[in-house]
């Protein structure tokens, strides 16, 4: 996809994010018809953002999500700092296009991490981890349910990223084990998903590490202050429509959406 088509793609997602619109699909002019193509059009969002970034978003972190998928490797976004709210964090489900719950960790910077021509170590990652966070992402879609796009829509509409509610933040983030505790996800009471961080590439961390040198790579830094969310420990699973989801990460508590 020439550049000139990704950035017409982007400004269309923009648009109906910024006027609270949802688009039926993208014109053939326009629509991606490939991995590379959907991930140029997530890039020029990125580079184009117009708000200031709060975190950032892994999509498809494990190999099993990609195959399904049909991806080569993970998906990102960025979360905008306005969309990042406490928990419990309340909403009107009929304000919402498909909303998507998912129980994630996601550590966030102390220091900045600039793109260089190395790339970073777990170590020197590690060094700028500030805490550790037990959150709920929401993604939404700017897209229709019916779109021609598939599961393109989602690198196209930089991972269709929406709100992340933050529950227990912990500075001394090497005392949670993100890899073996079991998280679970439970709608009205009732548990939809259980899972554990092992799944983000083995350990969160792996995934944090892929993230900031992904993103080296395409000449954009990680800023103190910024998190960045690992991917769902208990799969993505739409909102059944209004209810209460709650992410339960045992000793470091729970993070409650409330969609009435």
């Amino acid at each position: 996809m020439v550049e000139a088509k990704a950035i017409e793609a982007a400004k269309l997602l923009q648009a109906a994010w910024a006027e609270g619109k949802i688009l039926q699909d993208l014109p053939s002019t326009c629509a991606p018809t490939n991995e590379a193509e959907a991930t140029a059009i997530g890039d020029a969002i990125i580079s184009n953002f117009g708000h200031r970034i709060g975190g950032w978003k892994i999509g498809a972190t494990g190999e099993g999500p990609q195959k399904a998928m049909g991806l080569t490797q993970p998906f990102v976004g960025a979360i905008r700092a306005s969309n990042v709210l406490p928990s419990p964090g309340e909403f009107q489900f009929k304000d919402l296009n498909r909303p998507l719950v998912e129980s994630e960790y996601a550590y966030r910077l102390k220091t900045d991490l600039d793109p260089r021509d190395k790339g970073y170590s777990r170590t020197e990652v590690e060094a700028a981890v500030g805490s550790i966070i037990c959150g709920i992402e929401m993604p939404l879609s700017r897209l229709s349910a019916d779109n021609t796009l598939g599961p393109l829509a989602l690198l196209a509409d930089h991972g269709g990223t929406g709100y992340y509610l933050i529950g227990a933040e912990i500075e001394d983030w090497r005392s949670v084990d993100a890899v073996n505790t079991e998280v679970s996800l439970s709608f009205d009471g009732s548990e939809a998903a259980r899972g554990t961080g092992a799944l983000m590439m083995g350990d969160p961390i792996n995934a944090l590490v892929w993230f900031v040198n992904y993103m080296g790579g395409k000449g954009i830094g990680l800023k103190a202050g910024q998190f960045v969310s690992t991917g769902s420990c208990t799969g993505v699973i739409p909102a059944p429509g209004p209810t209460t989801a709650v992410a339960d990460f045992g000793r470091e508590g729970q993070v409650k959406l409330i969609l009435n």
